[in-house]
Order: C-alpha cells, then sequence, then structure tokens
C-alpha cells in the first residue's frame, strides 16, 4: 500500500497526463525549481513551470502504465520520493512515442496562518531512462498500434563475470560502477552486483553517453543522478559517489550539458 506521499504525488502526475493541472499546480510551490530532460526545462517559479509544460503539451494525448513508487527519505513533514512509469505519448501526426519516465521529487508540508497543512513541491527532475519506442498509430486513440516497453526491447551487455561466467545486463539497469583490483569491477544495478572481469576503462567505452566517469574508480548512470555537491554525487536511492573538490566545476558542467542534450520533454 502507497503512503501518503506517494499516493498524493501520483495523483498529482497522472492527473496531470488526464488534462486535470489543478492537483499538479497546486503541489508545486511558488518558487519550485524545475529540472526537466531538455534544454531550458532548468526553471523556477511555478509560473514558469507552468507556462513550459502546458505549452508541450497541446495536440499531445497521453497514457500511463506500470506506475511504481520508492520514498528514499521522509519525515512527518519532509519526503522525497522516486516514481516511475512508462509514459505512452501520441502526438499530432499519429506518432506514439514510449518511454520509461523516472521523476524525483521533494515534498513539504507547509502550515498556513489558520494553521491548516498542505503539500507543497520545491524540487522536481524529470528523465527518461531505457529504451525509447516510436510507431504510427492509425488512430487518434492510443491503441494496439503501439509497442510496448519491455525488457526485450532493451539492449543488453555481454560480460564476463567470475568463475567463467557470462552476465546478460540491461542497459538501463546499472547505477554505478566501481573499479576493483585487477582486472575487474564491481557492477552495481537494481538488482544486485555483480563482479565483472573488466577493467573499468574496458567497461567506460562499452557503454552509452548516460554513463559519466566522475572518479577515478566510479562511473555513474546519469540518470540515477539527484544531488550533486562539490564532494560527492548522491542518487535517487541514496548512494554517495565521491567526485574530486578540484574537479566539481568541469564536472557540474560535463553533467549540466549531457542533461541539456536529452531530446525528450514530458514530464
Amino acid at each position: 500500500m502507497r503512503s501518503e506521499y506517494e499516493s498524493y504525488t501520483v495523483e498529482a502526475i497522472l492527473d496531470f497526463y488526464n488534462g486535470e493541472y489543478e492537483k499538479f499546480l497546486e503541489f508545486l510551490d511558488e518558487n519550485v525549481i524545475w529540472y526537466g530532460p531538455k534544454a531550458g526545462q532548468y526553471v523556477v517559479g511555478k509560473e514558469n513551470v507552468k507556462e513550459i509544460i502546458c505549452k508541450k503539451r497541446e495536440g499531445h494525448s497521453f497514457r500511463v502504465e506500470n506506475v511504481q513508487t520508492k520514498l528514499i527519505s521522509y519525515t512527518p513533514s519532509i519526503y522525497s520520493i522516486v516514481v516511475t512509469y512508462h509514459l505512452h505519448s501520441c502526438r499530432p501526426d499519429g506518432t506514439v512515442k514510449t518511454v520509461f519516465q523516472h521523476v524525483v521529487a521533494n515534498g513539504q508540508k507547509i502550515r498556513d496562518r489558520n494553521g491548516e497543512t498542505f503539500w507543497r513541491c520545491p524540487f522536481i527532475h524529470v528523465s527518461n531512462a531505457g529504451q525509447k519506442t516510436t510507431a504510427v498509430a492509425r488512430d487518434t486513440g492510443l491503441t494496439h498500434q503501439q509497442k510496448p516497453l519491455s525488457d526485450r526491447d532493451t539492449p543488453r551487455l555481454i560480460l564476463p563475470g567470475d568463475n567463467y561466467t557470462t552476465i546478460y545486463l540491461r542497459e538501463d539497469s546499472i547505477k554505478y560502477i566501481v573499479g576493483g583490483k585487477g582486472v575487474m569491477c564491481y557492477v552495481y544495478t537494481d538488482d544486485g552486483v555483480y563482479l565483472v572481469r573488466r577493467l573499468l576503462k574496458q567497461m567506460y567505452d562499452c557503454l552509452p553517453d548516460s554513463y559519466y566517469r566522475c572518479h577515478s574508480s566510479y562511473i555513474v548512470n546519469l540518470n540515477y543522478v539527484l544531488y550533486l555537491s562539490s564532494s560527492k554525487i548522491t542518487l535517487t536511492d541514496s548512494t554517495e559517489i565521491p567526485i574530486s573538490t578540484k574537479r566539481y566545476a568541469q564536472i557540474k558542467q560535463e553533467i549540466g550539458e549531457w542533461m541539456s542534450r536529452k531530446d525528450d520533454v514530458n514530464p
């Protein structure tokens, strides 16, 4: 059963895709920071966010499936949550695009002058992880014409494991990789940790550009990045990845450039 925090956030997102903006916009703080997946989507302020996201929705219809939630941290008045789901977007020309959407939101309980409490979101980060598929629908509705996203559609890495085993990992399941002693490294995924008989550099060379080598011993999947500070990167599951203080400015710039190159717009 979802908690109060999870239920409220999911309802706000689903209402948004159903064309009902009241709960979603009410959820946003007046000074909300919106970090979206496209250039120009680092936006401050509810009115600015409203202008961008509503404009991008014109002529589109949506369907949301397989909603999952995970509380990262929470107190009676503050929480951080990850919401993931498959988003099917039908454009006016009949093209249907399916993405695996990843939303990280913070919620804060506010008390007004009358003593009434309500939730507001001061920060929200949207990214699209996973394989994207595009199909052309024969009508303006979302029907069987679209191709659902599945593990079979997602590229896999074939890696040499320990004791002469072979490991088949989905690219988008890897959260981060840590270099080990000798010719080996540890691959951390949603399902567990795998020992791979490869140098960290060899791993980096075979990964897509959503992976970033932020440290001599670490590679991180940028789709899982939540915070960046002068000494570490914090992932959506609260894992902390160290970075060099001297390289902070460079790392911040390079991660920002990657985020701005992403070509999807919908939250």
